[in-house]
């Protein structure tokens, strides 16, 4: 068993109707692999950005959906890392 942690800064836009906003996102995620292959349910991951910033420079940010967006582009970009790493396969 081993334990495959990566760190990576990505950068989301996010659309605010008016302007879109490009924000780097850092991530620290964690997976095990056994014998060359993912283990289910293994993956963890932080992210940060700097919320306080964005919340000062646009007040009327929707924090819950900022949020929402930037994990699905997270987990998104963790997907596509592990798959062309060969350790998920596309039906997986």
């Amino acid at each position: 068993m081993i334990w495959l942690t990566e760190k990576k800064v990505i950068y989301h836009v996010f659309d605010l109707g008016f302007e879109s906003v490009e924000i780097p996102v850092r991530v620290k995620f964690e997976v095990e692999v056994k014998e060359g292959a993912l283990v289910p349910d293994s993956i963890s991951r932080t992210i940060l950005y700097n919320r306080q910033a964005l919340k000062k420079h646009y007040p009327t940010l929707d924090p819950a959906r900022l949020q929402e967006s930037i994990e699905k582009h997270v987990d998104r970009e963790i997907f596509n890392y592990l798959k062309a790493n060969g350790l998920i396969r596309e039906e997986d």
